[in-house]
């Protein structure tokens, strides 16, 4: 999963010039995030990859996307 939200951060910037901020993915692609990065806590997990996730339907590619909104820094950073 980490490789693919890698490609998809990667081919938005190009085309962009800038970073997403919205990782869209279904409930199995975050539990197989939450097992990759052995992380449960999804606040903790939005931080680790930068990025705010929003759960989208179970039979939808995650895709990425940016819109304004008040990023919260990791306190640990």
């Amino acid at each position: 999963m980490l490789s693919v939200i890698n490609q998809l951060t990667s081919q938005y910037e190009q085309q962009y010039g800038f970073r997403p901020n919205l990782l869209y993915i279904t409930t199995a692609q975050l539990e197989l995030l939450k097992e990759q990065l052995s992380e449960p806590d999804i606040e903790i997990l939005a931080q680790l990859i930068g990025m705010d996730i929003v759960l989208i339907e179970a039979d939808s590619k995650p895709y990425v996307s940016w819109a304004q909104i008040a990023w919260k820094p990791s306190k640990t950073a």
